[in-house]
């Protein structure tokens, strides 16, 4: 480190850990000339150490907000949830003690502002409402240090302006969107830290091991799931967001330590969606830009805009307020990533990252303020517009829902109604696109509503972008994901029913009651994996049926008074592919016993069973086929660590965790020698990278899988299990590379055509695959493709592993389309290797089998339609047995 280096640290850290409270103000409130009330207490003075010496436990943080809540007027504290961790997630209201004590009036009136009917309001008069969000990636830590300094700055300044602020906004503040994650990398950071600071980059404290607290509990990127809201953190703070509907969103977020500051305005046009109005990018980012660059001119901090960082779509938090007739903005420091880093631009420390984020975030309430009028009236004129654009729009609203998969159907419309997205029955039976749609079981969405553009968003395709290199997906309408059965209606005259506001659980029941000789449950609804998993758990025997068979459909619903007299429920006299059998003979449970515990899960799981008096069917296969076969519980194991895709761990952790309430264990790579792979009928490798597992753990894995044992890959994983010759699978390699089984590269001679250096990104953006949606023809017969109806499936892509269709003609379980594009950017070059490639290949290995996925199945926990096929792999992989190729191995 150089002299000069050390001067700036010390300099710095003098600052941060030596200077009194007035120079602590003075540093970290540079460029605001405020006098403090000495009332107050400062973060330092509740803490016990000065901020940015230390890395604040989530708890304390909470405890100083409550503290400000306790000591001032203009500070209130809500709940608005908890994480799976059981850690309170809370939002602080900073505002005058006048508007306090009027907040739910405010609240109230500044929705209006989203109804096109309702008059418009006097904008003087109403206070603008700011959020600021702070550390939704935990380990991007200096910004919830940041929010207590903020909000010690709102809560005890003096000044005129900040009075001003107070008066006419509404400023709410989370101070950490991911408290599980921050609270892992706080333990990082402070267990490895020194005194003094260590700056050298290899220093252990600049490096979290695996996964890092980027994620939450279940390793998921919460920045990414504003639109899905599959977990619970996102779906408290949407209820929350759609209760406020901010004018100014604030997310707070770390980058490279070698990079300086950022903040929007964003690359015009080819990272913004079409859809927002352009003033929203043209008007309300730069307005506000201008605030940031002087609050860091006066620093001296050194900022860059309109280069990186998407705004196309609503699943990021800087980008959904958008959506919503608001302006949200991206705001991200050069990372100290521990107390101290050396860096190209020199010692980065936490203070000097801490001080960005507080000047920064400060601008923006100035900002909304003083342009209170622009923001209002934007948001009022955005869902006006939202009507306008949805009369010119073709499509007049959808059809959406499956009859005999009514759980998912709710997942999706419970989605859409945290959402605040106007729903409706459906009033009548429809066919459409050659799809049945039937009341009670399939729903109608108008575009024609204030919320259009989230609609759209929701279940639009696209297909046509400004640019080719992209920051991350690319494709996101959430009804490719679901897989459900939906519509497009032209017609404007659209016929909808009864409001929907809230979704109906549903009940569950036995149908016939109590049998004495076997219980049979449809597999298509996607809850009866949980049904499943349930009934497993509790020891019971179960079996599946590899082929269909009908019972008698005259039946008795439940037991008891309240199901006196016979009725039909046609929809449980087929069982297709996968119905699952559970004989009552030969169980530990009693009967009676047994039918209470059926009971139960059918009302947990939301699913009907169907007791039968007789293995006799109707028509099909009878219940004591061959063709029914006995399940043993999945012992699973996945491994993870260093180099292995944290997310995709924990998507599988979070499907196997939270809906089959299934033991999952989590086998640290470097521990793969140890492990006794015969305690496991079923191992999972995601994407990721298994260099470090040596020949004799390749060795023993290979023999567990001929011994019985189902492996399950995706990604790049099924390319390194295909390279290790753990199947006899060959991979699609690009032109310029060696044959497919060998997966070198070849040496040609072929001439480089010479590119320019500025062109880079624009030349090698568009060779990755950018999120995007593709169909693909799905085997519903095989066990992997059971309680599908339809063969035509979505997959979403983000990787470039292909697959060559296996040399078994059995093998090939989901094939890509000849032309599979269905939204999202892709290269011609890709879509050529993706056309009739696999997308999941089964191939058997002695006893056992590899399940090879293209692509990740389990897409950030809401791509349903492919996350069945895992489960289906997961369950039914003991009976994946499918002939081996009978080919030469010249054919091959």
């Amino acid at each position: 480190m150089s002299i000069k280096y050390l001067q700036i640290l010390s300099t710095i850290l003098l600052i941060a850990f030596g200077y009194p409270i007035q120079a602590q103000n003075s540093y970290y409130f540079s460029g605001y000339k405020s006098t403090f009330d000495t009332s107050i207490p400062t973060p330092e003075q509740f803490l016990g150490y000065p901020v940015g010496s230390h890395y604040t436990r989530y708890d304390q943080i909470v405890a100083y907000l409550k503290e400000l809540d306790r000591v001032s007027d203009k500070v209130s504290l809500i709940t608005i949830g908890k994480t799976y961790e059981e850690r309170p997630q809370v939002i602080a209201f900073f505002t005058s003690a006048a508007n306090q004590k009027n907040l739910e009036q405010i609240r109230k009136e500044h929705l209006q502002l989203a109804d096109p009917k309702s008059s418009a309001p006097n904008y003087g008069k109403l206070p603008v409402i700011v959020h600021l969000g702070y550390t939704v990636h935990g380990n991007e830590s200096s910004s919830s240090e940041a929010a207590m300094l903020t909000a010690y700055y709102l809560t005890a300044s003096t000044d005129a302006e900040t009075s001003r602020w107070l008066n006419e906004a509404v400023v709410s503040l989370d101070p950490a969107e991911n408290p599980d994650g921050r609270d892992r990398a706080t333990q990082w950071f402070n267990q490895h830290k020194s005194f003094p600071p260590v700056a050298d980059p290899l220093d252990r404290e600049h490096n979290e091991l695996w996964p890092g607290g980027r994620f939450n509990h279940y390793l998921n990127d919460l920045n990414r799931d504003w639109l899905p809201l599959a977990h619970v953190e996102s779906r408290n703070r949407m209820k929350f967001h759609h209760d406020w509907l901010p004018n100014v969103m604030i997310d707070f977020h770390e980058m490279g330590t070698n990079s300086t500051y950022y903040f929007e305005p964003s690359k015009p046009y080819s990272t913004e969606n079409d859809l927002i109005p352009r003033a929203t990018y043209e008007v309300l980012n730069v307005k506000l830009a201008k605030y940031f660059a002087k609050a860091l001119d006066n620093l001296g901090t050194f900022y860059w805009t309109k280069e990186q960082f998407d705004n196309l779509s609503p699943i990021y938090g800087s980008t959904y307020p958008d959506f919503t007739g608001g302006v949200g903005v991206t705001f991200e420091v050069g990372s100290s990533r521990g107390l101290a880093q050396e860096g190209t631009n020199g010692v980065v420390t936490f203070p000097f990252t801490i001080r960005n984020h507080v000047s920064t975030g400060l601008a923006a309430v100035k900002g909304a303020v003083e342009e209170k009028e622009v923001y209002l009236k934007h948001q009022r004129d955005f869902f006006a517009s939202a009507l306008t654009d949805a009369q010119k729009f073709p499509t007049k609203g959808y059809v959406f829902g499956s009859a005999t998969d009514e759980n998912l159907t709710n997942r999706f419309l419970e989605t859409l109604l945290q959402h605040q997205i106007q729903v409706y029955e459906l009033p009548q039976r429809v066919t459409l696109d050659a799809k049945n749609f039937s009341p009670g079981k399939a729903y109608v969405v108008p575009t024609s509503q204030p919320h259009y553009r989230l609609v759209h968003s929701i279940f639009e395709e696209v297909t046509a972008f400004h640019d080719s290199v992209f920051y991350d997906v690319t494709g996101w309408s959430l009804v490719h994901g679901y897989g459900l059965p939906y519509a497009k209606l032209k017609d404007a005259n659209l016929i909808k029913g009864t409001p929907i506001t809230t979704v109906k659980p549903l009940a569950g029941n036995v149908i016939n009651g109590q049998s004495n000789y076997a219980y049979v449950l449809n597999w298509a609804d996607y809850h009866a994996s949980k049904a499943l998993g349930a009934l497993q758990q509790a020891g019971v025997q179960t079996k599946v049926a590899l082929k269909p068979f009908r019972v008698d459909g005259t039946s008795r619903t439940g037991s008891g008074p309240q199901s006196l007299g016979p009725s039909r429920e046609e929809i449980n006299r087929d069982f297709g592919y996968g119905s699952i059998v559970i004989p009552v003979a030969n169980q530990t449970l009693s009967a009676d016993s047994l039918y209470k515990l059926v009971s139960s899960v059918s009302r947990q799981a939301g699913v009907t069973f169907t007791g039968v008096s007789t293995g006799f069917s109707a028509s099909g296969i009878d219940l004591g086929s061959n063709n029914i076969r006995s399940l043993k519980k999945p012992e699973a194991a996945i491994l993870v660590g260093q180099g292995i895709n944290p997310s995709e761990v924990g998507e599988v952790w979070f499907l196997l965790s939270e809906h089959l309430k299934l033991p999952l264990t989590k086998i640290e790579i470097s521990n793969a020698g140890r492990a006794n792979w015969n305690r496991y009928n079923t191992v999972v490798l995601v994407g990721g990278q298994y260099a470090s597992l040596d020949k004799g753990v390749v060795g023993k894995l290979k023999s567990w899988i001929e011994d019985g044992g189902t492996l399950i890959t995706t990604k790049n994983a099924s390319e390194w299990a295909v390279k290790q010759g753990l199947v006899k699978e060959n991979l699609i390699i690009p032109a310029n590379m060696a044959k497919a089984d060998t997966g070198k590269a070849a040496v040609t001679n072929r001439p480089t055509d010479r590119v320019d250096f500025v062109n880079i990104s624009s030349k090698e953006g568009p060779r990755a695959v950018a999120g995007s949606i593709y169909t693909a023809d799905l085997d519903i017969t095989n066990p992997i493709g059971f309680g599908f109806t339809d063969r035509k499936i979505f997959v979403f892509r983000n990787g470039t592993t292909f697959l060559k269709p296996s040399s078994s003609p059995y093998g090939t379980v989901v094939k890509y389309a000849a032309n599979p594009h269905v939204s999202g950017f892709v290269s011609k070059e890709n879509l050529k290797k993706i056309g009739n490639s696999a997308a999941v290949v089964v191939s058997p290995e002695g006893a056992g089998r590899v399940v090879l996925f293209a692509d990740d199945p389990n897409f950030r926990s809401y791509w349903h339609g492919t996350s069945k096929l895992f489960l289906n792999a997961l369950l039914f992989g003991q009976h994946l047995s499918v002939p081996a190729s009978q080919l030469t191995n010249e054919e091959n």
